[in-house]
This record gives C-alpha cells, structure tokens and sequence, in this order.
C-alpha cells in the first residue's frame, strides 16, 4: 500500500513556521512525514497456517525469506550479497577468507553484482535496501568480546608475515590492514548498490549503535547516554555516512527494559545519535533515518510488546523526527497457526492502532507546523513529548469487519500543544521562514479533522 495522496490547506511557499535550524530528510512517499514499514516472513501464516494477515496498513512490506525478490524493502544478510568474509566465532571456521583482507574484492562485487539484480530486478521501483552484515565491525577497537577472534588472527596474520615484528609493532599494522579492508568492502558493496539501484535507499543495518547497553549493569542510575568516545568512533565512519543513502539504526529491547524508563533512555539516545550522524556528510540534506525496532523482545520472542514498549520504541523513533519505524520479525512469529493468530490478534488490537495514532499524529503536525513542508520533531530531544492523538478528543476503534474507524476530532488545544512542543523541520530543498502566526494555526483547526477523514478512508481501502 502506497499514499501518495496530496492534501493542501494552505500554499506551501506560506510554511511560516518552519524552523531554519535543521532540515528534515524528504520523505519517501509524499506528505508521509512518519512511515511504518515491515520486514517479516508473514505470508508463512497465511500458506502454511491459513490465517491471512492484514497488511494493507504498512507502507512498504518485505518478507526476510531467502527466496523473496522485487521487494520494496530488501535486506540482504550475509549469504545474500557477494562473499562476506567471517568466522564462526565458536568453532573458528572461516567462510569467504574469514577476514576482510583476504577476501577477493572483485571476486564479491562480481557476485554482489548478479546478487543485487537478482533481489531488486527492477530499476524503478522505489524502496530501502538494508545490508545487514553483523560479525565484524570496521572500527577495529569495537570487535571486543566473541568478536576479537576478528583482532587476534589479523594480528597473526602479520606476525607470519613477518615474524622479527613485536607484538605492539604486528597489532598496530593488523589494525591498519583490518580497518582499510573492511572500509573497502563496505564502501564498494554500497557504491555497487547505489549505482545499481539509484531509486533505493541504501545503508547498513545497526548503523550507527552508540553502545549503550549497559542497562543491566546499572539499572537504577542508567542514563542511555551515547559515550563521547562512542560518538568519537561513530565520527570515524564518515566516510559510510557520506555515502550512505539512509541510515537503519535499532533499538531491539530486552525484557529488562520492559516497559520502563530505561527504555525510553535506551531508544531516545540510540536514535538522537542516528539523528546527529544523518547530519554528517551534508547538513542541508541530511539522510534519512529508519529505525528497526521487534514486535517481541529479543531474549523472549513469545512475549510481545505492550502499549508502553510500543511508545518507547516506535514513539520515540517519531517524537525524535525519524523518517520512519521498520518492524522486523523472524521465522518465530510465523512458526505455529498459534503463533500466527497471536501475531494477527496483536497486529489488528494493539499495534496498527498505536501506528495509526502515531501517523496521524505526525501528518496533522506537519500540516499545522509545516503546511505539509516539514516534519515535526521535539523541541527538548530529552522530554517526554510525543506525536499522539488526544484520546480525550480522538478514539480510533476496529468494527467487527475489521476496519478501523475515527470517533471525535482534535481540538485546538491539541494543535497548540503541537506548536508549544514541537518544531516544524523544512524538508531538504524547501524554503521556510520561522513566523509563528496563531491565525494561521486557528484557520488551519477546522481543516485538520478533513485530514483525519481522508488518511482514514486511505487506509481503510488499501
């Protein structure tokens, strides 16, 4: 399902509120300013189990299956996309070289070529394309714990080399040789996508991660903070966000972050860093960010996420002016027609309404803050403010045919809260000059609920 649907109250040459300071990433589908996307191997539950699953909600779908092509969203895993060179860090065994300098470059990119034409056949179609490669990472400090297997053979590498080096001397030129190779092989598997497929946007998944996992060790005085020597080692991959096309960073919760404060932490800070790296390589048009986020926890997969992990994860991503949230599922959501009428159960009463009321959220406050220029973002990143409909005012209900429908409308207060708490973020190329007008804001309320109706009737006829 695709909005492309343009609705217009006022002239956008008029986006008097639109803030200088930072623009926002164009959006991928015109006045979607927050897009929800999926990225599960669902139509198992529906060949397999027989229970058919509503998707018609999601902008963009991609199953994670192995054998899914032309998808508008792609995520190519490490068997999917030329030879990835890694190790099996229990067993030590190597596939592709085990290290990134010994792998063949053109060897890879002459495969990642027939591998990129294979999952994205067409030129045309837009969508995101997702490199998920997770085994080493290009900043050679950062392969601690299983991953320093990564660190140790490269060192050994050296040392056969050349065996009169001291230990100091051989690590020093393994970490020069690791990073200048897994640089290589990042960039150019990038650039080979890129020029491939121009229409798709391009990044590696988890980047950039600012590490800030250590809500189990201090659960009671956590912060989430991006250390500054994360965000120092984040800066020396800019020469991935300079040729990124848009950046997948995650928050995956674990069941100690079930719906608590520390969550909020967690996300905010991750996606607050995603936010600043977008910034990186050209601040007038910064990338776009997708933030990949579960419907279940990752050391729990049969425990789903609650109305609470919902805001912490998916209303954060949108508070924060993220361009939009991807919900990823593997083959346990779809293993059992159990598994499969839990998912459908929580699809249709819990999470498409919590990202109805987040979409609609956004899209009213891009249109009463941005005249659909921009997109809202908040004014205190550390606050708990975010893109919800009142539900004092506005209640989103399913019929029993499965359809959703809108009772109520916003009131004015709703949209002063908007102007009071966020800021309108000009899209790339788009000129706006800040000018708060309430008249304009008065005139805009009796437009707004139109704007409900419309997106309801879009999404209920998809």
């Amino acid at each position: 399902m695709t909005t492309t649907t343009t609705i217009m109250f006022l002239n956008k040459s008029d986006c008097s509120l639109c803030m200088y300071g930072r623009p926002q990433a164009r959006p991928l589908i015109s006045n979607s300013p927050f897009l929800s996307i999926w990225n599960a191997p669902t139509e198992l539950c529906t060949e397999r189990t027989g229970v058919h699953l509503d998707m018609t909600f999601f902008s963009l779908i991609g199953s994670t299956l192995k054998t899914s092509i032309g998808q508008n969203i792609t995520l190519f895993y490490p068997d999917r996309l030329g030879y990835y060179p890694y190790k099996n860090e229990i067993t030590g065994e190597a596939f592709n070289g085990g290290l990134p300098q010994l792998l063949q470059l053109e060897n890879h990119l002459k495969k990642a070529k027939e591998d990129i034409q294979f999952y994205i056949p067409s030129d045309e179609q837009f969508g995101l394309a997702v490199i998920d490669w997770e085994n080493w990472r290009p900043v050679w400090i950062r392969n601690w714990g299983s991953k320093d297997i990564y660190r140790q053979e490269s060192i050994e590498l050296v040392q056969q080399r050349d065996v009169s080096l001291s230990e100091a001397e051989a690590r020093t030129i393994a970490k020069m040789e690791f990073e200048a190779a897994a640089k290589s092989i990042m960039l150019e598997s990038l650039k080979l996508g890129i020029a491939m497929k121009p229409k798709r946007l391009w990044g590696y998944y988890l980047y950039p991660d600012c590490y800030n996992y250590d809500y189990k060790q201090n659960p009671h005085n956590y912060t989430g903070t991006c250390l500054d020597i994360e965000i120092a080692r984040n800066n020396e991959l800019n020469w991935l966000w300079e040729k990124s096309t848009a950046l997948y960073p995650s928050v995956y919760l674990e069941t100690a972050l079930r719906s608590s404060r520390n969550a909020q932490l967690f996300v905010r800070n991750r996606v607050r860093e995603a936010i600043r790296v977008s910034y990186v390589s050209n601040s007038t048009y910064p990338l776009p960010v997708f933030v990949y986020t579960r419907p279940v926890f990752t050391d729990d997969s049969f425990h789903i996420h609650s109305q609470d992990d919902l805001v912490n994860t998916i209303g954060e991503s949108a508070a924060l002016g993220a361009s939009g949230i991807v919900i990823w599922g593997d083959m346990n959501l779809t293993q059992s027609k159990n598994t499969c009428k839990t998912l459908d159960n929580y699809l249709r009463r819990t999470l498409i309404p919590y990202l109805i009321n987040v979409t609609m959220a956004a899209r009213i406050c891009s249109q009463v803050l941005c005249q659909d220029s921009g997109a809202c973002a908040r004014k205190k990143w550390n606050s708990s403010d975010y893109l919800h409909l009142n539900p004092k005012n506005i209640v989103i209900r399913m019929t029993k045919d499965g359809k959703y429908t809108l009772q109520g409308q916003p009131a004015f207060q709703d949209l002063q809260t908007f102007i009071d708490k966020f800021d309108c973020h000009c899209y790339a190329g788009h000129t706006c000059e800040p000018r708060v007008n309430i008249n304009d804001i008065q005139y805009l309320h009796a437009s707004v609920f139109e704007i409900l109706k419309v997106l309801f009737a879009q999404r209920n006829h998809s």
